[in-house]
């Protein structure tokens, strides 16, 4: 089976406040070097919405988030 998808939700608990430190005001993208990447790893649980004939939303039980290294850490 082949899945894609442009983007995930994340329902962030514990270090949100910290996290939305971070974030532009509004709907903004934090620029390219200051973006945090994270490794997400759980299970399709659910169906979440409906099918709206180009995509389908899942809800995903998240069993444990990764925060990788920067690329500004990596170079």
């Amino acid at each position: 089976m082949k899945l894609q998808s442009t983007f995930a939700l994340l329902d962030v608990m514990r270090g949100r406040k910290a996290l939305d430190k971070l974030m532009p005001p509004g709907s903004q993208s934090l620029p390219d070097d200051q973006r945090i990447p994270v490794t997400i790893h759980g299970f399709i649980s659910h169906r979440h919405g409906s099918d709206d004939g180009i995509s389908q939303e899942f809800g995903v039980d998240v069993t444990r988030v990764e925060v990788c290294p920067n690329r500004s850490d990596r170079e």
